[in-house]
């Protein structure tokens, strides 16, 4: 085998299917995967639409995807057999850390100052085959079902994001109910928040968000509030104070204003949502947050290798997820998978680069 298909990335917005991309062979300390699944997510939309906020960190010509499952498939030069037998179903890290600089000696990897990303600056999982360093595989149930294998990468962030600080028996407000939004919607009932308040401004995701609330039975638990009808005021009279702690997955300066403008004082405000600028504005930023005395915390995709830990705990205790996966199609309609999900048609996409399951 010579080649491969997959999607690249040929400059910023431009991207193709492939049939004749180099058949990747793994280096010292490097696994090859076979890909089994690979879910789209909202980066490479914003790649794929050649959004100029991504245009600093993506390497064209670069095979996209970062969410994916498979099987390890050959290993390179220094690599242990035992720990990586070939067939092992498993995922990976894609974060490709440099392990020298402060944030790495402080065993913070995921906040590593240099790490590059597969799929975005380093070829991904769009693909039937992907390399990874060895240290990054992370070995997966036989039975978790490869849909939702496909989207650990996200389910991640939202684990990150969900116990940043602990929120049982606390009240938790969501914003912004796109993929990683729901997700820690079911986290956060999950793991027993006393009541999570929900908001966005999209008639689609607001419409998601209360058919999950029926489809769980969580009317009791759970509040949907639409967040172009004071959110604030909302929240504030319904807790008699604000929250005790505010996720913050939007991105959009209005939702980080409305954070922490919700947020109790000494309460928590946890930030995973991305802004399309550089700047964001903080209105009343003694009154709404020092004078409040909270804390903000930055999440930025999943601690290694806790979050995975984790991640594989919540699933096998019952966390599921299943439901968000709206969409599977073949690694050959990926353009049409792209549109839909883009369009807020579809809350999460799989991708099967061989065959259909």
């Amino acid at each position: 085998m010579t080649s491969m298909k997959g999607v690249q990335l040929t400059s910023p917005g431009q991207y193709r299917l492939r049939t004749d991309l180099k058949f990747p062979e793994p280096g010292p300390g490097e696994v090859r995967l076979k890909v089994a699944a690979a879910g789209i997510c909202g980066t490479d939309v914003h790649i794929c639409s050649g959004d100029p906020s991504m245009n600093g960190l993506i390497a064209p010509p670069v095979t996209l995807g970062h969410e994916f499952c498979g099987h390890i498939d050959k290993l390179g030069d220094g690599v242990d057999e035992k720990k990586h037998p070939l067939g092992t179903y498993a995922s990976a890290e894609m974060h490709e850390i440099c392990g020298d600089c402060p944030a790495c000696r402080a065993e913070a990897f995921h906040a590593c100052a240099t790490a590059r990303i597969r799929g975005i600056n380093l070829n991904g999982a769009f693909a039937e085959y992907v390399i990874v360093s060895a240290a990054n595989v992370i070995k997966l149930p036989e039975d978790l079902p490869l849909q939702v294998a496909a989207i650990l990468d996200p389910l991640g962030n939202a684990v990150h994001t969900t116990m940043k600080v602990p929120i049982e028996n606390k009240t938790v407000a969501i914003i912004g109910f796109g993929p990683i939004g729901a997700m820690c919607g079911e986290l956060a009932t999950f793991l027993n928040a006393s009541h999570v308040f929900v908001v966005d401004v999209a008639d689609k995701a607001l419409a998601r968000a209360r058919a999950w609330v029926i489809r769980r039975g969580l009317t009791d638990k759970v509040t949907i509030i639409d967040g172009r009808e004071k959110p604030v005021e909302t929240i504030i009279d319904a807790t008699r104070g604000g929250v005790d702690v505010t996720l913050e997955i939007s991105g959009h300066p209005v939702g980080i204003n409305n954070a922490i403008a919700m947020t109790r004082p000494a309460g928590n405000i946890v930030n995973l949502g991305l802004p399309k600028g550089d700047a964001v504005s903080i209105e009343g930023f003694s009154k709404n947050f020092i004078f409040k005395g909270l804390t903000m915390h930055a999440v930025i995709g999943r601690e290694m290798f806790r979050t995975w830990d984790r991640m594989l705990d919540l699933l096998k205790r019952g966390l599921d997820i299943t439901h968000l996966v709206t969409a599977e199609m073949s690694i050959d309609d990926f353009g049409k998978g792209m549109d839909r999900f883009g369009a807020g048609l579809e809350q999460k996409v799989v991708l099967y680069p061989h065959k259909m399951p």
